[in-house]
């Protein structure tokens, strides 16, 4: 499905028009995909209908060959991906922990002919730089917070993820959603209520929202859902902008579990940020634990009780499609003779 088709599908709003003349994959910005046949869901058109999280379990998901389909995540991807690359490795993402996803596009304003070529690649990082500051609006924002809205009205669970800056935007998001949660139940100066029904928050998103997050890079999770957060030791996101053992510690936020494996590239590579090695080491944590492969819930309890045992990177067999997805071959030394 070229892109001319796959934009028929979305009907956007007029004042878009500019910013996807100029940048086309901004069409695909916040809308659902199937990252296995490429489909895009125009998502207004989803969230109107009844139940959309069994639409998007049901209808949109995809799910690897052989899967049970008990599990699926609605997924934000990282920035610098255009739809077909954030699909492709959705589709490894699936494969590799045994999941449904649908992705809910992080569209980015690469382009493949760019005019102001030395420009074009850093309009992304500028852009995650300026969400962070919450200084910019996004329609995954947006839409993240209304699938979970429905979630708690449906009372259905809603397994969400992210990737790097795509942590940004599901934070932000969840954040909303608390927002528009509290507002559409109390006045703005009915503090009791506010109150009553932020507690009541905190219990719903708890029973029905889990979060897994890679390499995440910002700080304000709010409570109420389940969080995981996943990366690689030497990973300079989640250390330098992102929520940490030590910040949760602080903040008692014992609601927060962390997976950090060992460190697996050179100090200072960027490899380790990296989502599709991480995904293997969690894999291959589940399978040391005796685990079903992609059981949020499990691993939460496991990480609880401080019962978890995590692979030793240097000792795991990589399988060998990984230096598909290795951003610099420089890095690849480092597992070479593990491949």
């Amino acid at each position: 499905m070229n892109n001319q088709d796959k934009s028929n599908q979305i009907q956007s709003s007029w004042w878009r028009g500019l910013v996807e003349f100029l940048f086309p994959d901004k069409k695909f910005d916040g809308q659902l995909q199937n990252p296995g046949s490429e489909k895009l869901f125009d998502f207004d058109d989803v969230i109107e209908r009844e139940h959309p999280i069994a639409i998007v379990r049901e209808e949109i998901a995809y799910y690897p060959e052989g899967d049970d389909k008990k599990l699926f995540a609605v997924f934000i991807p990282g920035l610098g991906q255009r739809e077909n690359e954030s699909s492709k490795r959705s589709r490894r993402y699936a494969a590799t922990l045994k999941t449904g996803v649908a992705n809910l596009n992080n569209s980015s304003y690469l382009k493949e002919n760019p005019m102001l070529g030395m420009i074009n690649p850093y309009l992304d990082w500028l852009d995650a730089a300026i969400h962070r500051l919450g200084f910019s609006d996004s329609p995954a924002i947006e839409n993240a917070a209304y699938l979970i809205l429905n979630a708690i009205k449906d009372e259905e669970i809603l397994n969400l993820s992210g990737d790097s800056h795509g942590t940004i935007l599901l934070a932000r998001a969840i954040n909303r959603a608390k927002r528009y949660f509290i507002d559409n139940h109390a006045a703005i100066w009915d503090f009791k209520k506010r109150r009553i029904k932020e507690v009541m928050w905190e219990q719903r998103t708890k029973n029905l929202i889990n979060v897994l997050v890679f390499g995440n890079g910002y700080r304000k999770w709010v409570k109420g859902p389940k969080y995981i957060m996943v990366s690689i030791d030497g990973d300079p996101l989640p250390r330098n902008f992102g929520m940490t053992p030590q910040r949760a510690i602080k903040q008692g936020r014992t609601d927060i579990k962390f997976i950090i494996f060992a460190a697996l590239f050179p100090e200072g590579s960027f490899e380790a940020h990296n989502m599709m090695f991480t995904t293997e080491l969690l894999r291959q944590t589940f399978l040391k634990n005796g685990m079903q492969v992609g059981d949020f819930n499990g691993l939460y309890e496991q990480l609880s009780k401080e019962m978890l045992k995590l692979v030793d990177p240097k000792k795991v067999r990589w399988p060998s499609d990984i230096e598909e997805y290795a951003w610099s071959q420089d890095s690849l030394s480092s597992i070479t003779q593990l491949l």
